[in-house]
């Protein structure tokens, strides 16, 4: 039954061919139904999605206990994977900025305008970062129109993270939260200072962009080289939460039954929901550790 489930989930998600892709793009595809339902658990979010379908697996196998155990572990893996995901995006986002800064402050450097580097630099953006891409257009487009350059990379960067711009300016550029995150968008609030120190005090604006650059790199260098050293320990993790599995299979090798005792009855149902708890505790301790190094 397990397995059934598992197959069943995996022919849902499962990603079109190349040639189906094409031939939607041609005509209709006759399976209405099965998209419309893979449509539907596209929209479900990872967070409940993953939980529930361990839980359906662990009840079809053993029972309500089983159910409970299977969730919780369900929940953490898609918790811990949704982690991950921010931490790569964090990294990409960095490196986004990089790339926008350096085609700035090279347009700059190469006689073009404020308006023209920075409508460079988003169109060298889009393709790989539309958020950034985004900043830098309202900011180009406030420059063309003697707008509030600063104030346009505050509130647009507040409205890409999902903050709010109240209090803009220079006030709130340096207080942003980080890439990603919650507030001003950290960059683009230190590319409105940026822009406010060579408007207010002459100082040339290629060489302050050029200055953020190179902040922005080291940041995402140092970023990189933390999580290659942290490689480590969240492979032991990984490891140490497969032991017990790797004991039910050593005492099945012993001619004991382990399993059976484990999904024979609500002693091992217990014993399960008792074994997740600590296997989860065990990761999101790991995890937070780890998170707290990275930093």
């Amino acid at each position: 039954m397990l397995a059934a489930a598992l197959l069943a989930g995996a022919l849902l998600v499962w990603p079109d061919g190349v040639a189906r892709m094409r031939l939607r793009h041609l005509g209709p595809v006759p399976d209405a139904g099965l998209q419309g339902l893979r449509a539907v658990v596209g929209r479900a979010p990872t967070t409940v999605l993953v939980p529930a379908v361990a839980g359906l697996a662990g009840l079809m196998v053993a029972g309500p206990l089983h159910a409970c155990a299977a969730a919780l572990l369900g929940a953490v893996a898609s918790d811990l994977r949704r982690r991950a995901g921010v931490r790569g995006r964090r990294l990409e986002r960095l490196g986004s900025w990089e790339r926008a800064l350096d085609d700035t402050s090279s347009a700059l450097r190469a006689g073009a305008g404020p308006e023209e580097a920075l409508s460079r630099a988003a169109e060298g953006a889009r393709s790989g970062d539309p958020e950034v891409a985004a900043i830098l257009t309202a900011a180009g487009s406030h420059a063309r129109l003697g707008g509030d350059v600063a104030a346009a990379l505050y509130a647009v960067g507040a409205r890409q993270t999902g903050g709010s711009a109240a209090g803009g300016g220079a006030a709130g550029a340096g207080s942003g939260g980080a890439e990603g995150g919650r507030g001003v968008d950290r960059v683009a609030g230190e590319l409105a200072g940026a822009w406010l120190l060579a408007t207010r005090h002459g100082v040339v604006l290629a060489e302050v962009v050029d200055g953020l650059r190179a902040d922005v790199a080291s940041r995402r260098e140092r970023a990189v080289r933390v999580d290659a050293a942290l490689a480590g320990p969240r492979a032991t993790a990984v490891i140490l939460t497969a032991l017990p599995g790797f004991g039910v299979l050593l005492g099945s090798g012993f001619g004991a039954d382990p399993l059976g005792v484990l999904v024979g009855g609500p002693i091992g149902g217990v014993l399960c929901l008792i074994g997740a708890g600590f296997l989860a505790a065990g990761l999101l301790w790991t995890d937070r550790i780890v998170d707290r190094a990275s930093r």
